[in-house]
C-alpha cells in the first residue's frame, strides 16, 4: 500500500510541476480574445438586422402615405393649406415616435410671380410641410432613393419616394416627393462592445462616432456592414498581453502539494508494511496447522469473495428517464442506425436555417418502440449565444403549451456540444401541401372540413396565448408565423400547430429588437410587417388568412410592402370569399375579412372569439367535422398528392418545422 501511494505521489508531483511550468511560461498573445471577437460579431449581426428592418419599415411607411389621395392633392396646393389640413386630420401626416415626415415639390419650370407669392425658378425645392415642426430636413432635396447617415450616436434611415399628382391635377410645373426618416440608436451596440472591452468607432460614409476611447496609435481591424455601403466598425486591437491560465496554475500547485503529501505518507506506510509483514510471517511459522495440499487448495478457493456486476437491461444505454446524454453528434454520420442520445435515427426528415430534423425511435423492454422527431441545431450556430437562446426559447415556450392541437415538446438538452429538441412525431402532412395539391387538382376542401380544421387551429393558438409559467403568471406567447405550412394534419385527422421558433413571449431569453420583423410577409399583420409591437390579434389576422385559403381554395398574399400602393382603404385587398365559391355562407365574408382588418382594434380580441363566430356559422348550416371526417379527407387527398408537393405516403412525412 505504501509503495502504491508513493508512486501516485511521484506522478502527482511531476504532473503538478508540468502544469505550473506550462502556466508560467505561456507567451504573450495579441489580438482580440475569443469573447471579444464573438461580441463584435454579435454587434455587427444585430446592426445588420436592425438596419435592414428599419429600412423596410420606412419604405412601407413612405409607399403607404404617398398613395393616400389627400397627400397627393397636397403637392398641388400651398404650404399654409397643407398645415391646416394636417391639423384638422384631413392629411394623415402625423409622425410616430422619433419619425420625421417631409412633403415637398420640385419645380420643373420657371413660375412667374403672382399676387400671393414671388417668382420661382426651375429646380427650386419647396417644402410643403415638415413634421414635427422644427425637425431636421432629411429628404435630400427630393432625390428619390434610400439613405443612411450617421448623426451623433444614431444611424438615420430615410426613404424618399415620388408623390404622383392627384386626380385632375397636372404634373407640368412640379414633381411631388415624400421623405420618411427614422433614427436607429447605436447606443445598445456601443454598450455591448464597450462591455466586452472593445474600443474604436462606427464609420458611415466618412462620418464617425466613438466606441469607448481609442488608444493613440492603436493597430485596428475593420468589420464592414453588408447592409449599408460605406458603413463599418473600426476596432482597436488590444496590446500584447501575457496569458496566465489561473485554473491550470492552481491545479498544478494543488496537484504538486497533494503529490508531496502522498509521497511522504507512502514512504512511511512502506516502512510500516514491512514491519507488519515480518510479524505476520513469524506468527504463521509458529502456528501453522498441518493440512493436505488438497485441503489447502480448497480453502484458498472457498475464501475468495465472488463479485457480481449489477444486472442491466441494456448495459451502457441511458434509461428513458435519464437526461439527454451521449457522444458528440456528427451530422454527416447521422444515417439510419446512428444514435442521438438514447434515440436511434430512422432517417432524416428535413433541414432548415436553424436545424436538421430526424425521425428517430426509442426502444425498451418487451419490444416497446416510440417514434419521435428530433431537431438538432446546426453546430456552427451553437457557437452564437443569440442563436442558442432563440433555439432554446422555442422549446421552452412550446413545452408550456399542453394541448392536443399543438405539437408536444418531449425533451430538451445538450449532447456533447449540440443542442437538441425532442418532439412529438406527427405521421401526416402539412396543410400547405394539401391545399396546393387540392388547388392544382381543382378539388375544393369540403366546407365542413375546412372550417373544422380552422377551429382546431384556433384552439391550439388560444392554448398558446393563455399558457402560463410554473408560478401561474401568463407567458404572453404570440406565435407570429401562423400559416398553412406550420399546421400539421395527421392521418388520424388530428390538427396540430407547430414551429414556435419566432414566437414572442414576455419571459423569453431571446428578445426581439424593436423594429425587427420576423415571420412570413404574405400572411403577416400590418403592424408586425412594419416592426411594431404585436399581441394575439396578429395571430388572429394570420389564422383568418389561413381560413380564407381553406374555404376559397385561393392563395393569400397580404404583404404590406407589396400592396402599399393600394393604400389601406378596402383592406384586405381580397375578393369576398362568397364571390370565389358560391356555396359559402355570406356570414363568412364579414367574419374572415373583419379578422384581417388593417387596424388591430377592429379584429376579434382573440382566437377564441374568432372561433366562436366560425362555430356559429357551422351550427347554423349544420356543418360538422369530426377527426374521422378530416382523416377520410386527408386519405383521399394523399391519393392525389403529386410528387411535386411531397409525394405519396412513403415520403409524405412532415416533421415539425425547422
Amino acid at each position: 500500500m505504501g509503495r502504491a501511494l508513493a508512486i501516485i505521489g511521484v506522478i502527482a508531483v511531476l504532473g503538478g510541476g508540468a502544469a505550473i511550468g506550462y502556466a508560467v511560461t505561456r507567451k504573450a498573445t495579441t489580438g482580440m480574445s475569443p469573447a471579444q471577437t464573438a461580441a463584435m460579431t454579435r454587434a455587427v449581426d444585430q446592426l445588420e438586422s436592425d438596419i435592414q428592418t428599419a429600412r423596410t419599415a420606412v419604405q412601407v411607411r413612405a409607399n403607404t402615405l404617398s398613395s393616400v389621395p389627400t397627400v397627393q392633392l397636397a403637392t398641388a396646393t400651398d404650404p399654409d393649406s397643407v398645415e391646416g389640413d394636417i391639423v384638422h386630420g384631413d392629411i394623415p401626416l402625423r409622425p410616430k415616435d422619433g419619425e420625421i415626415l417631409e412633403l415637398g415639390r420640385i419645380y420643373k419650370v420657371d413660375v412667374a410671380a403672382s399676387q400671393d407669392r414671388p417668382a420661382v425658378k426651375a429646380g427650386t425645392v419647396e417644402t410643403m410641410t415638415l413634421q414635427p415642426p422644427g425637425a431636421m430636413h432629411k429628404a435630400h432635396d427630393g432625390k428619390i432613393g434610400s439613405y443612411a447617415e450617421l448623426v451623433g450616436d444614431q444611424i438615420v434611415i430615410t426613404e424618399v419616394v415620388k408623390v404622383d399628382p392627384g386626380p385632375g391635377q397636372t404634373a407640368n410645373t412640379s414633381t411631388g416627393f415624400l421623405g420618411v426618416t427614422r433614427p436607429l440608436p447605436l447606443a445598445p451596440a456601443i454598450k455591448s462592445l464597450v462591455d466586452a472591452g472593445i474600443s474604436g468607432k462606427f464609420v458611415v460614409d466618412g462620418k464617425e462616432t466613438p466606441i469607448g476611447a481609442m488608444p493613440e496609435g492603436a493597430v485596428t481591424r475593420e468589420q464592414l456592414l453588408r447592409s449599408q455601403s460605406g458603413a463599418k466598425i473600426v476596432a482597436a486591437e488590444p496590446p500584447p498581453r501575457a496569458v496566465l491560465p489561473l485554473p491550470v496554475l492552481i491545479a498544478g500547485i494543488g496537484g504538486a502539494v497533494i503529490g508531496l503529501l502522498l509521497l511522504v505518507i507512502g514512504m512511511m506506510g512502506k516502512r510500516d508494511d514491512g514491519d507488519a509483514a515480518a510479524a505476520a510471517r513469524s506468527r504463521a511459522f509458529n502456528a501453522q496447522p498441518t493440512r493436505s495440499p488438497t485441503m489447502a487448495q480448497g480453502a484458498g478457493i472457498g475464501s475468495a469473495e465472488t463479485q457480481l456486476s449489477h444486472p442491466s437491461v441494456a448495459a451502457g444505454t441511458p434509461s428513458s428517464l435519464d437526461p439527454l446524454s451521449g457522444p458528440q453528434i456528427v451530422p454527416q454520420n447521422l444515417g439510419p442506425g446512428a444514435m442521438i442520445g438514447r434515440w436511434e435515427v430512422v432517417r432524416r426528415l428535413g433541414s432548415g436555417g436553424m436545424a436538421d430534423v430526424y425521425l428517430a425511435q426509442a426502444r425498451g423492454d418487451g419490444g416497446f418502440e416510440k417514434l419521435v422527431a428530433i431537431k438538432v441545431m446546426h453546430s456552427h450556430l451553437a457557437r452564437t449565444q443569440r442563436a442558442v437562446d432563440h433555439f432554446l426559447d422555442e422549446a421552452r415556450l412550446a413545452a408550456r403549451i399542453q394541448h392536443p392541437n399543438v405539437v408536444a415538446i418531449q425533451d430538451l438538452g445538450k449532447i456533447g456540444n449540440d443542442y437538441v429538441i425532442v418532439m412529438e412525431y406527427v405521421e401526416g402532412v402539412d396543410l400547405e401541401r394539401l391545399l396546393m395539391s387540392a388547388r392544382q387538382g381543382e378539388r375544393p376542401v369540403p366546407l365542413e372540413i375546412g372550417l373544422g380544421i380552422l377551429c382546431r387551429i384556433c384552439d391550439g393558438l388560444d392554448a398558446a396565448h393563455n399558457a402560463t409559467a410554473p408560478d401561474g403568471s401568463p407567458l404572453g406567447i404570440v406565435h407570429r408565423d401562423v400559416k398553412s405550412a406550420n399546421v400539421l394534419v395527421s392521418r388520424q385527422g388530428s390538427v396540430k400547430v407547430v414551429d414556435f421558433g419566432i414566437a414572442k413571449a414576455a419571459t423569453q431569453v431571446h428578445h426581439t429588437v424593436a423594429g425587427e420583423t420576423k415571420g412570413t410577409p404574405s400572411m403577416m399583420a400590418p403592424e408586425q410587417r412594419v416592426g411594431e409591437q404585436v399581441d394575439v390579434r396578429a395571430d388572429v389576422y394570420s389564422v383568418a388568412a389561413v381560413g380564407y385559403e381553406l374555404v376559397t381554395g385561393h392563395g393569400v398574399n397580404l404583404d404590406l410592402a407589396a400592396l402599399a400602393h393600394l393604400g389601406v382603404d378596402n383592406w384586405p385587398h381580397l375578393p369576398l370569399p362568397s364571390s370565389l365559391r358560391a356555396s359559402l355562407p355570406h356570414e363568412l365574408d364579414e367574419i374572415l375579412l373583419q379578422a384581417m382588418a388593417f387596424e388591430r382594434d377592429r379584429r376579434p380580441a382573440n382566437c377564441a372569439t374568432f372561433e366562436a363566430s366560425v362555430q356559429a356559422v357551422m351550427k347554423a348550416n349544420n356543418l360538422i367535422a369530426s377527426d374521422k371526417d378530416i382523416a377520410r379527407w386527408i386519405d383521399s387527398e394523399l391519393r392525389h398528392l403529386s410528387p411535386a408537393f411531397g409525394g405519396l405516403p412513403s415520403s409524405m412525412i412532415k416533421s415539425p418545422a425547422v
